[in-house]
């Protein structure tokens, strides 16, 4: 017998004592929880019921003043990740309302972030000076350093989902918030700046369609950064377009995995919106299911036409307009639109180009006799 293997369970003890002393870890004692055969998942398949949150969303309306929330939220908190609100380990979201003549201050944040429209009309957010107006299922972008507000114009409260990759950000502990926002005084003649809570928009309307709206068209006029950060400076992707676009492709073959599916790209680069967050449409004909598949990336999705089943791991997670779910990375999953005749349209986001620049994208899919292959790398 070795000396090591002789020692007795005093000598262990007193090795562990000197270690912790020595603010050290024996790797003997965490090597299961360090040399992982699979992903960690923390974050459990999870639905969000619209039919659910709509009336708390409406009470908080009446009961919880804009001064005192500022955002008028309702986060998605993952059951697996409690107490933080998160939907999944990198990217958070919520449902935000805001009744007429409602107003945001303006801020700009180190996690990128958008929103979708879901209901009402009259709702904006003014980003880099551009005044983004929303219609149900378009896309608003803030990404990371753009200083933007928000609020809403029309004549009944508006409800929007809000995505950001603030846990992500906030784990590489690089979460800043700034609300110092100030402009010109166009009445000093000194021309000194003064603190605001709006941005003066300088933008012609539609400035974002105008420029990247056409499609492999490139403005060659302008400068293509905004902000502060490597994004799209394509502020606004419309759903009415973006729907199109999904119906023209409706008879080709589409993926046997996401059905007819689509990127909202940066119009300059070809690549993901933000660096951090790739956002996605996918179609869903009448009767269509998919088949399984996995990856390394987080995603959480948003149904803004019809319902239909996300298989999940096992868990059924039935979905219908305005719906919110998750799936945690490199679980088996799978979509199915149980109508006989109307479509169904999702949209997504995932983490997928965090994950491809630091080269830890994966991805398997199973094939109809149910063997697993690999699609990536």
């Amino acid at each position: 017998m070795s000396e090591a293997t002789g020692r007795n369970d005093g000598d262990r003890a007193e090795l562990s004592k000197a270690a912790a002393e020595l603010n050290l870890m024996e790797f003997w004692e965490e090597r299961a929880d360090l040399e992982l055969l699979r992903p960690r998942q923390a974050a459990k398949p999870c639905l969000w019921r619209w039919r659910d949150i709509e009336p708390r969303l409406l009470d908080a309306a009446k009961i919880v003043p804009l001064e005192e929330a500022e955002r008028r939220a309702l986060l998605f908190s993952n059951p697996g990740l409690k107490p933080r609100p998160f939907m999944t380990n990198t990217i958070f979201g919520a449902y935000s309302l805001y009744n007429p003549g409602e107003h945001a201050p303006v801020h700009r944040h180190t996690p990128s972030a958008s929103r979708t429209l879901l209901e009402g009309e009259g709702g904006y957010t003014t980003v880099e000076g551009e005044k983004c107006t929303m219609h149900r299922a378009d896309l608003i972008l803030t990404p990371n350093g753009t200083w933007h507000d928000h609020g809403n114009d029309g004549d009944a409260p508006i409800v929007w989902m809000d995505v950001l990759d603030l846990p992500l950000v906030e784990s590489l502990n690089s979460t800043t918030f700034e609300f110092d926002y100030t402009e010109a005084d166009p009445r000093s003649n000194t021309g000194e700046s003064v603190p605001r809570t709006t941005q003066t928009v300088s933008h012609a309307d539609d400035h974002s369609q105008n420029l990247y709206g056409g499609g492999g068209l490139k403005p060659l006029f302008v400068d293509h950064v905004r902000g502060r950060g490597h994004h799209s400076p394509m502020f606004v992707y419309r759903g009415a377009h973006m729907r199109e676009r999904l119906d023209r492709l409706r008879d080709y073959d589409g993926s046997p995995y996401d059905g007819i599916i689509m990127e909202f790209c940066d119009p300059v680069t070809g690549r993901s919106v933000m660096p951090t967050l790739s956002y996605t449409a996918q179609l869903l004909r009448p009767g269509e299911t998919t088949l399984a598949h996995r990856h390394t990336a987080n995603a959480i999705y948003c149904v803004i036409e019809g319902s239909g089943t996300t298989m999940v791991d096992g868990t059924a997670l039935e979905w219908s307009r305005n719906d919110a779910f998750c799936v945690p990375a490199w679980s088996w999953h799978s979509h199915a639109n149980g109508s006989a005749g109307d479509d169904a349209v999702l949209y997504s986001v995932t983490d997928t180009p965090t994950l491809e620049k630091l080269a830890l994208y994966r991805e398997e899919g199973k094939t109809d006799a149910d063997e697993v292959i690999k699609i990536a790398p």
